[in-house]
C-alpha cells in the first residue's frame, strides 16, 4: 500500500514527536554543522567546520530554534589564495582531492535540502532505524577503517564519506585521445581520422584514484527509505557516474528495508569496471555534453579539471600506492641475496632496488677508490646514475664531499676544452690556437706542451725535453727540483712507448689484451688503438685497421682451440728432444720424446696412445703391456 506522505516545505525543521507515532521527516543539516557552499575552500577547512566541540554541538542544537535565517544582502566574501591541488593519501582521513570531497559535501547539502516525501514513523521504527544505522556505521569503521571519515553522528544527521579504493592486481591501461586546440590540452570526442592536432596518451596503473561516496542517513533509513548520497569520481564523466549511482538505487529497490552502504561499496570495488566496460582499458573522456547541459544526475561530482591536470594526478596516485605497497612487503636484495622488508631497501630512478646495507657498501667503495663515473645501478643489465639525493643518505658528510669534488673533476677531464695550468692546477679554457691563459696565476702556456706560449715553435718531445734538462743539471745551471722535474718527464718518454693518448681528454691508455676500438675510463670517449682516431663504431675497421691484431687472434685461439694448443706443445717438445730422444707418432709422425724408461707415450698433437718399441698405437695399456706383448719399461739401446 502506499504510505501517506506529504512534502517538506523549505525552511522546516525536524517535527516534533507526537506520544502516539512520530511523524520523521528527513531534516536539513544543523547550522552549527553546515557544509561551506565556496568551492574553492579546502576540504580541511570544511571538515574542521563539521568537526566541533560535541557538548557545543548538542548546546546549540538545544538551545537555538532551527529555523531559515532572513536573506541578507550577498557581500562578496574576500576569496582565498588558490590552493594547490591535493592527491589521494593512503589513509582515508586525508584529503582525497579537496574539490572532489568538497563538491560531494555541497551537493549532498543541496539534495537534502530538496528534501524527500515525509514518511510516518513510530517512535519503536525511530528506535530501531537508529540502532541499526549506528551497527552499520560501526561496521564500516570495522571494515574499511581509515577509509570511513565520519561528519556527523547526530540522530538524523549522520554523515560520512567512504573512500572506494580499486586495486587492479595486473594493472589496466589508461587512454585519453586528446587535442590541442586554441593553445589549451583538451578531451577529443569522436574519432576523425583526418585531425593532425590529435594525441593519444596511455598510461598503465595498478591503483585508481579512490571513489569518493559521501552518505547521510535520514531517519526513515533503512526501513523506509535509502541514503542520501554522493558520488565524485577523478576518473569518470557524469554520464558515466550517473551510471553507476543507477545501478546504487537498483540495489536499494531490490533489498528495500536493509542496510545497504556496505553493498554498495562492496560493488563499486568489484564490479564497477566492468559495468562500465573498462575491463582491458579505461578510457578518459569529457562525456555526452548534452546529457551534462540537460543536468544528469545530480548526484553525480565529475571532476571538471583538464586533462594536464587529471592525468598527473592518477599518474601520481598510482606511484604512490605502489610505493607505499613495496615498503610494507618483503623484498630479496640481488647483492646479498637475503630478505628484507620494504624499508630497509633503496630505491633507484630505474627501479632496481638493493638493500640499504649493500647500497651503502657499494657507494662507498667507489667514492674511496675514486671512480665515481662507475657509480651506476649495480645491475649488470642497467647504467643508470645512482642520483645525488639517495648518495647524500648513504653517504657521510666527508664522502659526500669527496664524491662532488671526484665528479667535477672527472667532468672537467671529460671537457675538451678544459686544461689544468702546470703551474696552480687551475681549470683554465683552451683557444683555438692550443694555448690557454690561467685566470688565478695569469701564466700563458702551451696546452699540448705545458710550457710557456711559443708561438710559431713546435713543441718539444719528451726526449728533448729529457736531454735540456740533463744539460742543465750537469752545467748546475738549474733552478728547483729538476730531478724531480727528470723523473717525470723519464716516466712520460716510458709511458708513451706502450701508450696511445685518448684524443678528446689526451689521457694516455695502455691497451693490455682485446679488440682495437678503445674506451677511454676518464671521458668514456672511443677511438681506435691502432692510429688514435676518434670513433663511435666498428664502421672504421672496414678500412686499413684491423678489429684484431694477429697477435692477439693466435693468443684466443690457442685459449679456444685445445687441439691447437697441444700442436703447440708438441711442437716444442719435438724441437727439445729432436733425434735419438724423440720417438715419431704413428699417427701424425710428430716426435714425442720417451721420459725415462716407460715405453707408453702420449702425442700431444693428435691426442695419441702409442708404444716406443713396436711403434703401434695402444688402446688398453693392460693388453699391449702384458707377459704376450711389450714391456712397459726398458731401458733406452
Amino acid at each position: 500500500m502506499p504510505r501517506k506522505s506529504s512534502k517538506t516545505k523549505a525552511g522546516r525543521g525536524p517535527a516534533p514527536k507526537p506520544h502516539g507515532k512520530a511523524a520523521a521527516s528527513v531534516p536539513y543539516p544543523n547550522p552549527a554543522h553546515e557544509y561551506p557552499y565556496d568551492a574553492e575552500l579546502s576540504a580541511a577547512e570544511a571538515l574542521g567546520r563539521l568537526d566541533l566541540d560535541a557538548s557545543t554541538a548538542a548546546a546549540a542544537a538545544e538551545d537555538a530554534p532551527v529555523e531559515t535565517p532572513p536573506p541578507q544582502p550577498e557581500v562578496p566574501a574576500p576569496r582565498p589564495p588558490p590552493q594547490p591541488p591535493m592527491e589521494a593519501s593512503s589513509s582515508g582521513s586525508g584529503a582525497a582531492g579537496g574539490g572532489r570531497q568538497e563538491e560531494g559535501l555541497r551537493r549532498l547539502q543541496e539534495l537534502v535540502a530538496i528534501g524527500r516525501e515525509e514518511v510516518e514513523l513510530t517512535e519503536e521504527e525511530v528506535r530501531a532505524n537508529y540502532q541499526r544505522q549506528e551497527d552499520e556505521i560501526c561496521a564500516l569503521e570495522a571494515i574499511f577503517g581509515d577509509n570511513v571519515v565520519m561528519f556527523n553522528r547526530k540522530e538524523g544527521q549522520r554523515s560520512f564519506q567512504v573512500h572506494v579504493h580499486i586495486e587492479i592486481p595486473d594493472g589496466t591501461d589508461v587512454s585519453a585521445r586528446l587535442s590541442f586546440g586554441a593553445g589549451t590540452l583538451n578531451y577529443k570526442e569522436g574519432h576523425d581520422a583526418d585531425a593532425t592536432d590529435d594525441l593519444v596518451y596511455k598510461f598503465r596503473v595498478e591503483h585508481l584514484s579512490p571513489i569518493l561516496l559521501t552518505c547521510l542517513m535520514p531517519l526513515s533509513y533503512p526501513s523506509h527509505q535509502p541514503p542520501f548520497f554522493t558520488m565524485s569520481v577523478e576518473w569518470l564523466d557524469k554520464v558515466m557516474i550517473s551510471s553507476l549511482c543507477h545501478m546504487l538505487d537498483m540495489a536499494w529497490e531490490e533489498q528495500q528495508g536493509m542496510e545497504v552502504i556496505y553493498q554498495w561499496v562492496q560493488w563499486l570495488q568489484s564490479s564497477s569496471l566492468s559495468y562500465l566496460g573498462f575491463d582491458n582499458e579505461i578510457v578518459l573522456s569529457k562525456g555526452d555534453l548534452a546529457c551534462t547541459e540537460d543536468g544528469g544526475d545530480r548526484r553525480a561530482c565529475p571532476d571538471n579539471a583538464p586533462p594536464d591536470v587529471t592525468i598527473p594526478r592518477i599518474i601520481r596516485y598510482n606511484d604512490d600506492k605502489r610505493h607505499e605497497a613495496f615498503l610494507h612487503a618483503i623484498h630479496d636484495c640481488m647483492i646479498c641475496f637475503s630478505e628484507f622488508p620494504g624499508v630497509d631497501f633503496i630505491k633507484l630512478p630505474c627501479h632496481h632496488f638493493f638493500c640499504q646495507k649493500c647500497m651503502q657498501t657499494y657507494c662507498k667503495m667507489h667514492v674511496k677508490e675514486g671512480s665515481v663515473v662507475k657509480l651506476l645501478c649495480p645491475d649488470t643489465k642497467c647504467g643508470a646514475v645512482v642520483p645525488p639525493n639517495i648518495l647524500k643518505v648513504l653517504l657521510g658528510e666527508d664522502e659526500f664531499e669527496r664524491w662532488e669534488a671526484l665528479l667535477l673533476q672527472r667532468t672537467l677531464d671529460a671537457m675538451i676544452d678544459v686544461v689544468y695550468c702546470p703551474r696552480c692546477q687551475t681549470a683554465c679554457l683552451e683557444d683555438s690556437g692550443d694555448e690557454a691563459v690561467c685566470s688565478s696565476c695569469l701564466f700563458c702556456f702551451c696546452t699540448l706542451c705545458k710550457e710557456r706560449r711559443h708561438v710559431g715553435v713546435e713543441c718539444l718531445s719528451p726526449e728533448e725535453k729529457l736531454i735540456i734538462l740533463e744539460k742543465r743539471q750537469k752545467s748546475g745551471q738549474s733552478k728547483g727540483d729538476i730531478q724531480k722535474l727528470m723523473d717525470e718527464v723519464r716516466s712520460i718518454k716510458e709511458i708513451m712507448k706502450d701508450a696511445k693518448q685518448c684524443p678528446r681528454c689526451k689521457m694516455a691508455i695502455s691497451k693490455i689484451e682485446g679488440c682495437n676500438k678503445m674506451t677511454c675510463w676518464n671521458c668514456g670517449r672511443f677511438f681506435c688503438y691502432q692510429c688514435n682516431a676518434a670513433i663511435s663504431g666498428y664502421d672504421h675497421f672496414k678500412g686499413d685497421c684491423v678489429v684484431f691484431d694477429q697477435v692477439e687472434i693466435d693468443r684466443w685461439e690457442m685459449q679456444v682451440n685445445q687441439r691447437q694448443q697441444r700442436q703447440v706443445v708438441a711442437q716444442v717438445q719435438a724441437d727439445l728432444f729432436e733425434g735419438e730422444y724423440g720417438y715419431p707418432c704413428p699417427t701424425c709422425r710428430t716426435a714425442v720424446p720417451k721420459i725415462g724408461n716407460n715405453n707408453h707415450l702420449y702425442c700431444w698433437s693428435c691426442n695419441q696412445h702409442f708404444c716406443a718399441l713396436c711403434r703401434k698405437s695402444v688402446q688398453k695399456m693392460s693388453q699391449h703391456f702384458g707377459p704376450k706383448g711389450c714391456k712397459q719399461h726398458t731401458a733406452d739401446p
